[in-house]
């Protein structure tokens, strides 16, 4: 039987470690710059990563490799008729028959296939209906297939599960989590000959790997598991440990909810919040803020991935049978764009500030809550810095901001 010492010897060697780690590498930082990220300091939303993958897969890339990471993409497709030398062009942002946008158009002499990148944001409605549709008609009686670049399935609302399966069968839907997309980052990285491609692809999946799948550091991985394998009884309570983290941030989640409905109740604020969603953990699970009780519109925060990772905030239908007015969606944007800066737009979300974008709301540690303690730590932070005072904060930027336009919000 696992007795609360022997929990607590583990929890002190993991933190003794770690710190070691920590300050082995403030140490040694002017030399190795472990934490250094080329691409965290480059642009590094949604868009850009779109573009990092459009230029590689271009054959004719300034990138000199050739076919290289075009091959290495494809054969992870496992598509048969699509091949490197039949490439005729590739696009970014291709509009589609119907106004939208697709991320990643590749032109073949034989077909097409389309690439939706979706690392953080979630679906508009009948996005992806909308992608296969224009993908079958570019293609002209030839082959086609929708990449559906995500960690998780396509919204109901974007794709149908009918819809999905019949087109998987078909050989004309796919979905590509960002596991295998850093694979074969690594795996092309390996065979590039020019040094500096090879060191932009390493950082790329890198990125991929630590801001987008929520991976922590490999050394302070390999140093928890040193650890915890020492002692048999350093297992038994890391397990027991695991068996626990549920039960622990079920009850962080609902302390947080009582602070949050408090403190924005005295605002004049009201909370919106998915109970049961957030404790499953499911994919698009959220809470937010209702500005006004007339407003169909509301400032939401929302999780993309599964786990209550990729967390993005921006301004939200209150619900999927609300249908969003286009032209007070944009009167509402422009709003958003003035108050704190230009973001992203679409038909769900008005306005967004999308999980790769620079934010002074959340930090990069705060949007992944599945592997980082510290969006954990801030639920019980009662100072400024804590969540609770942050989203008050904002929620209170947010109604000035937008109250020149109250009927565009309702």
């Amino acid at each position: 039987m696992t007795t609360p010492a022997a929990v607590i010897n583990l929890l002190d060697a993991v933190r003794i470690r770690a710190a070691s780690l920590a300050e082995a590498k403030q140490r040694y930082a002017a030399e190795l710059a472990p934490d250094f990220n080329l691409v965290d300091h480059l642009r590094n939303n949604e868009v850009a990563l779109s573009r990092y993958l459009g230029l590689l897969l271009d054959i004719k890339g300034e990138h000199g490799q050739g076919e290289l990471f075009l091959r290495g993409l494809l054969q992870r497709l496992g598509q048969p008729g699509f091949e490197p030398q039949d490439l005729l062009r590739v696009e970014l942002e291709q509009r589609t028959h119907s106004g939208r946008f697709l991320d990643i158009y590749l032109e073949f002499r034989g077909g097409v296939i389309g690439i939706e990148n979706k690392p953080w944001a979630a679906d508009q409605d009948k996005q992806l209906e909308d992608y296969a549709r224009f993908l079958q008609l570019s293609a002209r009686g030839g082959q086609w297939l929708l990449v559906y670049a995500c960690n998780w399935d396509p919204s109901e609302a974007s794709l149908s599960e009918d819809q999905r399966k019949a087109l998987e069968q078909t050989g004309n839907f796919l979905r590509l989590d960002f596991l295998r997309i850093a694979e074969w980052l690594d795996d092309s990285a390996c065979h590039a000959r020019a040094p500096k491609v090879r060191l932009f692809v390493e950082a790329l999946s890198a990125y991929v790997r630590q801001q987008v799948n929520g991976e922590i550091d490999v050394s302070e991985a390999e140093q928890i598991k040193e650890v915890i394998l020492q002692k048999p009884g350093h297992l038994e309570a890391a397990l027991k440990v695991a068996q626990s983290i549920a039960q622990v941030k079920a009850q962080l989640l609902k302390e947080f909810r009582t602070a949050l409905e408090q403190a924005l109740k005295a605002e004049e604020l009201g909370l919106v919040w998915e109970d049961q969603a957030l404790t499953n953990g499911r994919t698009e699970a959220g809470f937010g803020v209702k500005l006004n009780s007339g407003h169909q519109l509301t400032l939401r925060f929302e999780f993309g991935g599964a786990g209550l990772n990729a967390l993005d905030w921006g301004i939200c239908r209150e619900h999927t049978k609300i249908q969003v007015d286009a032209v007070k969606a944009g009167i509402v944007a422009d709003a958003m764009d003035s108050a704190f800066g230009v973001r992203q737009r679409g038909h769900v979300w008005p306005w967004y500030v999308g999980t790769g974008a620079q934010d002074h709301v959340l930090r990069d540690d705060e949007r992944n809550w599945a592997t980082s303690a510290e969006p954990w730590l801030r639920i019980g932070d009662k100072s400024e810095q804590g969540l609770v005072s942050r989203i008050v904060k904002l929620a209170l930027e947010v109604r000035v901001a937008l109250a020149g336009v109250d009927a565009a919000m309702r």
